[in-house]
């Protein structure tokens, strides 16, 4: 190829002879903005803010159903994982696949609502509300691989412009994984933050848990609708393969073969045991015990905060200096509570212990969820991410629903043995050396 002249033999820069040097170079690649990123982070705040308010209030409302629940959820996203990626192909892509995922969860706080009514029998809220839980599993475990999917996409084509415009010198080629991942959970979180704040004052004046839930519904509802207004996501050559069903289990099973892969699962499986830690053990186990129900809004609305910022922070940074020292805060900030708790147990008022309880374990959360995504994305160029996402979900939930079963089960000190167990493996296999990933 001559240069000034793109494969097609057609000029780069029509108009600018081979002899005279354009002002400006003329993007190759189609031009692409961080846009779609921050459209996508409103829909989770408003499916989130409805979605983590009921779920740290399900076991101290629901006691056991509410343990029950959050384990068939967990469960049903953990053994969803080996057919979502046929589902997304059978959707059209990731947009289409994040509207049906975000319908289950608006099911799901209809179903809270009917087991709120008084007149409803304790039996049949079961019934009521374990079969929306095991549909908002495969919902959700399908809302999270289409997210990544969604994503990589966005953060690829912005990475292609940026290279396009010569804005990155050779052999520092633009990524912004961890940027956009970040956006996305920071969204995320901030939903957490304000609504259990929202939630906590709500209940403390008062207010009927039916009332409660029922905006959490209407938010629910919106947020499905701003996910069906998404921009489609950037298509590439890969992404327009078309897998059997056979085909997509076929590439879920080679997966577990794949070295980058097993190297991961450490970290996959701990970001599943922090998150059961933070939905079900933390809220039943520490918060109520130690300070009151009434309090469980304010210090998960903290723990949300620092997991907020975290999460766009860490991500940012995690682009300009590396994956591994980010995970060196995850694994420290995630060992200093359990060695709190096992040490301490829960003390009676203890409101800065358990505020710090729950901040450190929001740091971890924010390493875990954007930097494990980032890595995830970065080994796994298409057509297998939409595979490697699904298998991401499904081992995360899959720890997250054993965290939550074990609750009535286990004591306290064992569960958060459990945890540390799981954080120590983790950090002993991110110190093998390992290849470096490759860059599309």
């Amino acid at each position: 190829t001559m240069p000034g002249v793109a494969e097609d033999e057609a000029p780069l820069n029509p108009g600018n002879s081979f002899g005279s040097e354009p002002a400006y170079p003329k993007p190759i690649a189609p031009k692409a903005t961080f846009c779609p990123a921050y459209h996508l982070g409103v829909g989770f705040f408003l499916i989130f803010a409805a979605l983590m308010p009921t779920q740290y209030l399900l076991t101290s409302l629901n006691g056991t159903l509410g343990y029950y629940s959050i384990a068939v959820l967990y469960f049903c996203m953990a053994f969803s994982g080996p057919i979502v990626p046929f589902g997304i192909q059978y959707f059209g892509g990731p947009k289409t696949a994040l509207v049906v995922g975000a319908l289950t969860y608006l099911i799901f706080q209809v179903a809270n609502i009917l087991i709120g009514i008084p007149s409803i029998p304790s039996a049949v809220s079961y019934v009521i509300l374990l079969p929306p839980s095991a549909l908002l599993g495969v919902g959700a475990c399908l809302l999270w691989t289409a997210e990544g999917s969604y994503a990589a996409r966005v953060s690829r084509s912005v990475d292609e412009y940026q290279r396009s415009l010569h804005l990155e010198e050779d052999g520092n080629s633009a990524n912004s994984l961890g940027y956009v991942n970040g956006v996305v959970l920071l969204f995320l979180q901030g939903a957490n933050l304000i609504m259990n704040l929202a939630s906590s004052a709500l209940l403390t004046s008062g207010a009927s848990a039916v009332t409660l839930f029922i905006i959490l519904a209407a938010m629910s509802g919106a947020g499905w609708v701003v996910c069906m207004v998404l921009p489609k996501a950037p298509e590439y050559a890969e992404n327009r393969m078309q897998l059997s069903l056979r085909e997509s289990l076929w590439e879920m099973m080679t997966l577990h073969k794949d070295r980058d892969f097993l190297f991961l699962m450490p970290l996959i499986l701990t970001l599943g045991f922090n998150q059961g830690y933070l939905f079900s053990t933390i809220t039943g186990d520490i918060i109520t015990p130690s300070l009151g129900e009434e309090w469980i809004g304010y210090v998960m609305a903290t723990s949300a905060l620092v997991d907020a910022l975290g999460s766009y922070l860490f991500g940012y940074v995690s682009d300009k200096i590396g994956r591994y020292p980010v995970l060196a805060v995850g694994f420290l900030t995630n060992l200093a509570p359990c060695g709190v708790v096992i040490a301490m147990g829960v003390p009676d008022k203890a409101y800065v212990m358990v505020f710090a309880v729950a901040v450190l374990l929001g740091i971890a959360d924010a390493v875990w969820m954007t930097v494990t995504s980032a890595m995830l994305a970065e080994q796994f160029r298409a057509p297998r991410t939409t595979a490697a996402f699904a298998l991401f979900t499904s081992w995360r939930s899959f720890t997250t629903a054993l965290m939550s079963l074990l609750g009535p089960f286990l004591p306290l000190s064992a569960r958060t043995a459990i945890l540390a167990g799981s954080v120590l493996v983790a950090g002993l296999t991110a110190c093998i050396p390992r290849r470096r990933p490759a860059v599309a």
